[in-house]
């Protein structure tokens, strides 16, 4: 839901307002123009024979895993 929505600064919500959802026409990452920028320069400076990717970071990356593996209880 956060990744839809827009609008975090009103009290209350109109769901059938089109200006509080985000333009869904692009991926989360290109929100910020220069962030993209930034995201297609390191895609096409990737080396050849390499993997080449646009966002360096996923939710289930080995630093997350073992960061919530050292939280839960045994």
């Amino acid at each position: 839901m956060p990744w839809v929505i827009k609008d975090y600064k009103s009290k209350v919500l109109d769901l059938h307002d089109p200006m509080i959802y985000r333009d869904l026409s692009t991926p989360i990452g290109a929100m910020d123009v220069q962030r993209l920028k930034e995201f297609t320069k390191r895609y096409h400076e990737t080396p050849d024979g390499c993997d080449k990717f646009l966002y360096g970071s996923h939710y289930s990356c080995p630093g997350y895993v073992i960061g919530f593996h050292m939280r839960c209880d045994p």
